[in-house]
């Protein structure tokens, strides 16, 4: 009888043990779906993000900020960690917003309303998922027939309601008064309230800079009181392109590039790279406008620039990416060469011995090249050590990277950097003094060689504008008439 009871006993033991295993290999498989299946995009205001639930220490949520860093804050109870990635910022919403800066309330109640209802798509979400997780876990181990699966995977998912439901009632938004940074987010204590004083001038800079530069064509017309020539696109059939470089993702070096084109009329424009900081696609959304500059585009990747950003380009009407090919584009032979940091997310040699040495094989492809394919008209890199090292190669060599734009004349050819168009992006707004926007305007006969240059800056801090043209005497005394033969 007593043997009978225990084993009564124990058998009941087993049934109750297998149950409660059954029922945690059925949260197992809720947890799991939520981890790997849950993760969530979404858009808010234009902005688009992904969101998910993993397993992990107490209480944290990560903001992630690609390819900036990591913002993290203890903001709730319970082992579950929520992860939120910036994915893109849309770059008709990013406009609008620059364009129209909305009110801070009325924002603020937007994002609110838009909000709740993502969080409640985001747990229904993570519900369905912990069911179906749930579900074939226990069915496919156990296999204790439908009715019974469903019963152990209601329970589970009941049990994970629970505890997200204490996770989200203990959710407290006012920890990331305090948060913790990761990279280069690290400074951001500092550039928080950098950010806040300089976003109304970023507003201001853009509004001078359209003014300024719609008003180009009255400083232009004074230069008809400059010498013969001071108006080279009179000498022929005179081609105009313009130079930039280094627009770091700023929409106002963008503003810049189709205003000058526009003004001076430029047959095609040329970008010495740097289009980006990080090469993400982020920041390539940010130039988006570079479709609408109106004219032909030939780029070359820069250190900061990435595949993506090559790939943005690529896909971008009417342009091309330079990398070891000749091109002729209205009878001028352009050739171009990539950094081959573009190639990667690496913004930087490991040592400057890998730089000296990478430095040495471009001069010696770029040389080879130009024995292959002949003589152009223009050579274009990214590096301005590149570029002098490679200069006579060239009638015309344009390379930035240093930010600094300069004319230089030698036996050969000409270096032209023209500095940065975007004004080293919104780094440059942590100068005291401001960095200049710039670019450079270049004349060239097809056949005949550089006639000028025109090197055009614009401090947003100082508010000075300057036009400065630099004419080659090589290709002047070939088109100017000869006064003592007009005399005779």
């Amino acid at each position: 009888m007593r043997l009978a009871q225990r084993a009564e006993f124990n058998s009941s033991k087993l049934f109750l043990l297998k149950m409660l295993v059954i029922l945690l290999t059925a949260l197992l498989g809720a947890i799991l779906a939520v981890w790997l299946l849950g993760s969530t995009a979404f858009e808010l205001e234009g902005i688009e993000f992904r969101a998910g639930l993993t397993p992990g220490r107490s209480g944290i949520t990560e903001l992630h900020f690609p390819p900036f860093g990591v913002v993290e804050a203890k903001t709730h109870q319970g082992p579950v960690k929520l992860v939120i990635s910036l994915e893109q910022i849309r770059s008709d919403t990013l406009k609008s917003h620059i364009d129209n800066l909305p009110d801070q309330k009325q924002l603020v109640e937007q994002l609110q309303s838009s909000a709740r209802n993502k969080i409640a798509v985001f747990a229904l979400r993570q519900v369905a998922v912990a069911f179906l997780g749930a579900f074939l876990l226990v069915f496919l181990i156990w296999r204790p027939g439908l009715l019974k699966s469903l019963l152990y995977t209601t329970a589970s998912t009941l049990i994970l309601i629970l505890i997200l439901a204490g996770v989200f009632r203990s959710y407290d938004t006012a920890a990331f008064r305090e948060p913790e940074y990761k990279g280069v987010l690290s400074m951001a204590p500092v550039a928080i309230k950098f950010a806040s004083d300089s976003l109304s001038d970023l507003q201001k800079i853009r509004d001078n800079t359209r003014q300024i530069v719609s008003n180009l064509g009255l400083l232009f017309s004074s230069s008809n009181s400059l010498p013969v020539m001071a108006n080279p696109e009179e000498q022929g059939q005179v081609v105009k392109i313009l130079l930039v470089s280094d627009i770091h993702s700023n929409p106002v070096g963008i503003v810049l590039c189709k205003s000058l084109a526009a003004r001076f009329k430029v047959d095609f424009l040329i970008n010495a790279g740097d289009l980006t900081d990080m090469g993400s696609q982020l920041e390539t959304g940010a130039t988006q406008d570079l479709a609408t500059v109106g004219v032909p585009q030939l780029f070359v990747g820069g250190n900061h620039d990435s595949p993506g950003t090559i790939n943005f380009i690529t896909a971008l009407p009417d342009s091309q990416v330079l990398n070891g090919e000749m091109i002729t584009l209205k009878g001028v032979k352009v050739l171009g060469f990539a950094d081959p940091l573009s190639a990667s997310t690496a913004v930087e040699y490991e040592s400057p011995e890998a730089e000296r040495e990478s430095l040495k094989e471009q001069v010696s492809r770029i040389k080879e090249a130009v024995a292959a394919q002949g003589r152009p008209d223009i050579l274009v890199v990214h590096n301005y050590r590149l570029g002098k090292e490679i200069a006579p190669l060239a009638g015309l060599v344009v390379a930035g990277h240093d930010h600094r734009i300069r004319i230089e004349e030698g036996p050969d050819g000409v270096f032209v950097d023209p500095g940065t168009t975007g004004a080293s992006g919104l780094r440059g707004l942590y100068s005291e003094k401001g960095i200049s926007y710039s670019a450079a305007i270049a004349y060239l006969l097809p056949g005949s060689g550089l006639l000028a240059v025109d090197m055009v800056q614009y401090n947003p801090v100082s508010h000075q504008f300057s036009l400065e043209r630099q004419v080659f005497q090589s290709t002047e005394s070939d088109l100017i008439p000869d006064r003592d033969a007009d005399s005779t």
